[in-house]
Order: C-alpha cells, then sequence, then structure tokens
C-alpha cells in the first residue's frame, strides 16, 4: 500500500465517525499534511454543520499550522456549490492548499467533476481515484440516493439453518443469538430507518432500537394500510415513538405516510426520498422481502443463520413465485463472518451493482 493509499485510508476511518449523523449527506474524512507531518483532521461530523475540509483546515490553524502549499487528503471531491455550507473548494482555494488528492469524484449532480475542476483551474494539483472502490462502499448509501433517487435498501433476515424466518404461528423472537442481534443494532445506528410490516409488527412486538449497543436510533417504519394496528405495540409507547412513522391507505397526519391505492416497494422508496431517508433496512416479514426481491429494490441482503432446524415454518421469501430456474434472482457473495455459533451472510444484489 502506498504512503497516499494509507493516508486515505485515515480519512475513510474518520469519515466513519459521522455514521449514523449526516445523512443526507455522504460520510467524508479529511487529512491535511505539510512537511511530512499531518497539521490537521477532521470529518463531517453532523448533517447542516461544517463539512470535513473546513473541520480539517480549522484544526490545522487552532494547531498554528501554515497551509500554505499544504497537502489535503479527502475521500469524496469537495464540493463546488453552495448548500446549507460554502463550497469547500472555494475554501481550499483561498487557504492556498498546493495539492489535493482524493479518494472518488462526487456523483451528486451539482458536484460531479465541478470541484476538481475549480482546484485545477486555481493551479492545485489534483490526483483521484485513490482506494476509490473503498471508497464507493463507504457511501453506498449516498451514491443510492443521488443516482438513483431511492433509499439504499437492505434486505435484513435472521433464520433458521433450515432457512426459516418464523414459526408457522409467525413467532420468531428470537431465532439468532445475543452476538448476531448487536450487530444488527449496530447496522440500526448507521441506517437512517427500519421498515417492518404489520403482521411483523403484531406478531414480535419489536422495538427496532439500539438497545444492545450505544448509538442513535434510526426512525421505524411499519406499514399498517387501515390502522388496525394495537396503539399499546412498544413502537407507538416508547421514549422514541415520535419516530416511528406508519404507511397507511387510510389517511394523512403526523407521523403518517400515506400511499393511495397499492402500498408497493416502488412507492414506499419514493415517499422515504422526498423524506430525505438515504438507507433503510428491511426487517420482515416474508410478504415485504418477497415484494423487494419481486421488484429488483434492494442493493444487500444480510442472512443472520442460526444452527436451529425449525422444521415446517415461514420461508423468507415465501410470497414469490417462479416457474422457471431462469427467473431466479442472483445474488453475489461478499463474505461471511462467525458470530458465536451463528452464521452472517453478506449478498449484494447483481443487478443493483450492473
Amino acid at each position: 500500500m502506498t504512503t497516499d493509499e494509507k493516508i486515505m485510508q485515515g480519512c475513510i476511518a474518520l469519515a466513519k465517525k459521522g455514521a449514523g449523523y449526516v445523512s443526507p449527506n455522504p460520510l467524508v474524512g479529511c487529512i491535511i499534511i505539510n512537511n511530512g507531518e499531518i497539521i490537521g483532521e477532521g470529518y463531517h461530523e453532523k448533517y447542516g454543520e461544517p463539512h470535513a475540509e473546513a473541520n480539517a483546515i480549522e484544526d490545522a490553524k487552532k494547531k498554528g499550522h501554515s497551509l500554505v502549499g499544504a497537502k489535503l487528503y479527502v475521500n469524496l471531491e469537495p464540493c463546488s456549490h453552495f448548500g446549507k455550507r460554502p463550497p469547500c473548494a472555494d475554501l481550499i482555494v483561498s487557504e492556498k492548499i498546493g495539492e489535493v488528492f482524493i479518494g472518488m469524484q462526487d456523483p451528486y449532480k451539482e458536484v460531479n467533476g465541478k470541484g476538481i475542476e475549480k482546484l485545477e483551474q486555481a493551479g492545485i494539483k489534483v490526483t483521484s481515484g485513490i482506494l476509490e472502490k473503498e471508497c464507493r462502499e463507504l457511501n453506498k448509501f449516498f451514491i443510492t440516493y443521488v443516482t438513483e433517487e431511492r433509499p439504499y435498501v437492505t434486505l435484513k433476515i435472521a433464520q433458521s439453518i433450515d432457512g426459516a424466518i418464523a414459526l408457522n404461528n409467525g413467532k420468531s423472537k428470537y431465532i439468532t443469538n445475543k452476538t448476531s442481534r448487536e450487530f444488527v443494532h449496530r447496522m440500526r445506528s448507521e441506517y437512517d430507518a427500519v421498515l417492518i410490516g404489520k403482521n411483523t409488527a403484531k406478531m414480535d412486538n419489536p422495538d427496532l432500537n439500539v438497545r444492545e449497543v450505544e448509538g442513535r436510533n434510526p426512525l421505524r417504519i411499519v406499514i399498517d394500510k387501515n390502522l388496525k394496528l394495537p396503539k399499546d405495540l412498544k413502537i407507538f409507547c416508547d421514549n422514541d415513538k415520535d419516530k416511528t412513522y406508519v404507511i397507511t391507505n387510510d389517511k394523512e397526519g403526523e407521523n403518517l405516510i400515506r400511499i393511495k391505492n397499492k402500498i408497493s416497494s416502488k412507492k414506499i422508496l419514493k415517499k422515504l426520498y422526498e423524506m430525505k431517508i438515504n438507507s433503510i433496512i428491511v426487517e420482515g416479514g416474508a410478504h415485504l422481502f418477497s415484494q423487494f426481491l419481486e421488484d429488483e429494490l434492494f442493493d444487500d441482503v444480510y442472512f443472520f443463520i442460526a444452527p436451529k432446524i425449525i422444521g415446517t415454518g415461514l420461508s423468507p421469501f415465501n410470497n414469490f413465485k417462479i416457474k422457471s430456474l431462469d427467473k431466479v434472482k442472483n445474488l453475489k457473495f461478499e463474505y461471511q463472518k462467525n458470530l458465536d455459533n451463528d452464521i452472517l451472510l453478506y449478498y449484494k444484489n447483481l443487478c443493483s451493482q450492473e
């Protein structure tokens, strides 16, 4: 690994500190080097607050360092437009930084190369594409949000080794172990929202929070077409009840997301995009999993597999029906992980990667 790549790894590590707090903005970390020494570091800490480059520049100034001729490393192209903050590209130029190293170009249409162009026009040398694959993975939520105009969708499936997510009576609490649940809670802390169907809400009465780890709780979204769910469910009664939204045909109102006629995955994602939600975990049940699979509106799948045999139970894709093998949905294996006797299998949707 080159020195530039090692420093970019540091930018990625810094950027991850903002996970769960900057959405729908991207995760960005920045490191400034002068005379071979790190003089400033920063990351985008919270939506609406200063960007990574501004924080790193401020950090260097507080320490009394000169920025003239320094090298600035950042995992995403500096912005070139006015949003909630002034353009970072203008700030870099004004501080007379000599060279900029970028992980990936910003796919957002308001930037998309314009930041690099502005830096180069000011005489700053720009090198881009450093650890680009890792930088794209870091900001997969943001990339999907700005290029496809929908949230990034993860299917999270907890199942027995023989492929059941619940008993025939619908009960599923808990199939997997505490270590798996802690992993899921860490995931929730980084996603904007968790989505479940009516039956999952009714049968499991889940909390859908991050109580097993430190972090912020996601929004909780439940589909309840006719508003028939009991009002004493945890998601309607706990301290985060204001972060619970209901998708319904019934009416409009506070914390209600109205979708007329059939509630489809495409309509759900359109509504969530309009709410500036850039990532969701779909946590059940079988009808919802099947719908997102059928519509090819998911990006990856986490299978948490417990070494338990249930026998006749509910399949995660029980409602997905095909009549020939050429209609199967293909996944791309990424990795597996041992979770204290449970196994995590992680796959990406091949179609979403094309």
